[in-house]
């Protein structure tokens, strides 16, 4: 059980897959708030862990693509009374390293909420909306981490929130900003596809592309933001018609293999 009357330690979980170029500097951040650092490697091919090891020798393995797992494994293995989950695209700054140290004195709450400063193409976004998450956690309130892409901790208790900020760097150009977006398109769409999610029909298209930009455009006025506001209004629609393409391809019966396996059948058998 948590011990109010004991100063209560903390452990600072990072997510990492191939982050060679990044990890460094939010390791270096962790590193003023606890030596006590966790790293969940999710199957980096890369010098990641290498970069890593001047900054701590804790790293659990594992792979797939499940985010709540990758979170609940990070839980399991860490013993200081409070997680912070922390990833490598991630900075801690000196304000916040503090408001923790001070909250940490006299917890209120089970877990704790952090906004995020948005950093995306080289630029704060100050119109992207709430971003704030459940990162700082007292572990035995911890029930679970839940989803597999979009993932939320089940807190035992009441959550409370922080002032200062996480620093975001996101997206630092487009080959990275591309990349993920194939990665989780195809994860989302397929956790739609195990859902049942209805046939996807041409309109549904323009149906899911037109939410997306009155959400970012109109309701978050991310046009506001400039050229780089337009460049992710214009993007999460791309995005979004991308899960969905996706989840198209998925439902399609015959599948597209098939389909040209059978156009190749047909035109091969003309020769005989």
């Amino acid at each position: 059980m948590y011990n109010e009357l004991m100063t209560p330690s903390i452990c600072v979980i990072i997510l990492a897959r191939n982050v060679e170029q990044e990890i460094v500097p939010a390791l270096k951040t962790a590193k003023h708030l606890t030596k006590d650092i966790l790293i969940v490697d999710t199957g980096s091919t890369d010098s990641t862990i290498s970069v890593s090891r001047p900054y701590t020798k804790k790293v659990v393995y594992t792979s797939g693509n499940d985010f709540a797992a990758w979170r609940n494994l990070g839980a399991k293995h860490a013993t200081a009374d409070w997680l912070l989950y922390l990833d490598s695209d991630e900075r801690l700054t000196p304000e916040l390293v503090k408001e923790i140290n001070t909250t940490l004195e006299n917890p209120r709450f089970s877990a704790y909420t952090i906004p995020r400063y948005e950093v995306l193409l080289g630029s704060h976004l100050s119109h992207w909306g709430d971003s704030r998450v459940i990162r700082l956690i007292r572990r035995d309130a911890l029930s679970r981490w839940v989803g597999k892409l979009h993932e939320q901790p089940k807190i035992d208790g009441t959550i409370g929130q922080l002032h200062y900020h996480l620093v975001h760097l996101t997206h630092k150009n487009f080959h990275e900003k591309l990349s993920g977006t194939l990665n989780w398109s195809l994860m989302e769409a397929e956790l739609l596809f195990a859902a049942n999610h209805p046939p996807v029909i041409w309109w549904r298209f323009w149906r899911i592309m037109l939410t997306e930009f009155w959400d970012r455009c109109v309701r978050r006025r991310l046009f506001l933001d400039g050229t780089e506001g337009w460049l992710e209004i214009i993007y999460q629609m791309f995005s979004r018609y991308l899960t969905y393409a996706r989840l198209w391809e998925l439902q399609r019966q015959p599948t597209l293999e098939k389909t040209y396996q059978d156009i190749d059948k047909k035109l091969l058998a003309r020769f005989k």
